[in-house]
């Protein structure tokens, strides 16, 4: 039978009914009209979450790149190379975290995961920022920094408006989507998704804040690391003469230098901010591991327009965040390293020299 004509049918049979007032049944057909309009707008949910798990996965084997070439070149500081901050990572990435933005979602533990996913994504991209002219430079961090304020917007406005603190109950429907009626649809939560949440603002604020800090320090890096190759290079050109140890220890210091600052990355990536998104990229990973182990120990699900995506984003970006988090955490040390090696080498030398006298 045609299903207009049973819609017709049913709403002359439920005309019929004399407890039922025409204002009444006026709003009950609006409201089945934007269910079914909803539900059809639906529909292709789960294409686009794929479309955002594809996105992470990108994202992923760039940074995953990026940890293959560190390790095959002995460069544990792990430069970027193939993950870095241009027009093409920022819309990639742009895509990745469309979940938070989203405002009708009710998955928070996948936006909780997405929001994670982007200050790992942050704190690995940093030292790219050394390989820009000041042009460049401007441009890519005032389109992330339009980015991350309108992820921290949504996330707020969400915050705000108590949508971390309810989120419908997958157990109040049945394996049709149809209300059951035995459970309330609306389960209200703990305060820890609108704590995790307020704790992913702020370490985006304040790596959006490393971010300018490090654009600003970079140009007059450049600057003071061309002139000490300048006279480097000039002390080298002059006669030999006299070589005292102290000569020697500047001669050091001199080729130590060059030959470990040749990439503009290590400048960047020795520097405190680096180290500070380092600090913050371990904590964001390790908020995030608590939070899946609570979703898990709980198994608290929810409902999802994006149905079986919802499952494999969460599980790509978890996978990000884990193995992203390596780079930035070894970046903490290279400045340590850096200072270490060149004061063994130092102690070498004047070892050397007492042995020599």
């Amino acid at each position: 039978m045609d299903p207009n004509l049973l819609y017709d049918q049913f709403w002359q049979q439920l005309a019929s009914c004399n407890n039922i007032t025409a204002e009444y049944l006026s709003s009950l057909r609006i409201l089945v009209y934007q269910s079914y309009w909803q539900n059809r707008f639906s529909e292709p949910l789960p294409w686009i979450g794929a479309y955002i798990a594809l996105a992470s996965l990108f994202c992923i084997l760039a940074i995953a790149a990026d940890l293959l070439h560190g390790l095959k070149n002995r460069k544990l500081w792990f430069p970027c190379k193939y993950f870095t901050l241009n027009a093409a990572s920022l819309t990639v990435i742009a895509v990745a975290i469309k979940l938070p933005m989203d405002l009708t979602n009710q998955t928070q533990t996948a936006k909780l995961g997405s929001l994670a996913f982007m200050c790992t994504m942050m704190a690995n991209l940093l030292p790219s920022l050394a390989t820009m002219d000041s042009k460049e430079l401007v441009t890519n961090l005032i389109a992330l920094g339009v980015l991350v304020i309108t992820l921290v917007v949504n996330v707020c406005i969400q915050i705000s408006t108590k949508a971390f603190s309810y989120r419908v109950d997958e157990n109040s429907f049945n394996e049709n989507g149809v209300y059951a009626g035995n459970a309330p649809a609306f389960s209200p939560k703990t305060d820890d998704y609108v704590m995790v949440a307020i704790i992913y603002v702020v370490f985006l604020l304040m790596l959006l804040v490393l971010y300018a800090c490090t654009s600003l320090a970079i140009v007059k890096s450049k600057q003071i690391l061309e002139s000490k190759y300048q006279s480097a290079l000039n002390d080298q050109a002059q006669p030999p003469g006299r070589l005292t140890v102290e000569k020697l220890k500047q001669h050091v210091r001199n080729y130590w230098i060059m030959a470990e600052t040749g990439s503009p990355q290590f400048m960047t990536a020795c520097s405190a901010t680096t180290s500070a998104s380092g600090v913050i990229c371990a904590l964001s990973t390790i908020v995030h591991l608590l939070n899946m182990l609570h979703t898990i120990q709980s198994q608290s699900t929810a409902r999802s327009d994006y149905k079986w995506s919802m499952t494999v984003i969460l599980i790509i970006q978890y996978i990000g965040v884990v193995l992203g988090a390596i780079a930035p955490i070894s970046r903490c040390f290279a400045a340590l390293s850096f200072v270490r090696i060149e004061t063994l080498s130092i102690r070498t030398l004047n070892s050397h020299t007492r042995l020599t006298n």
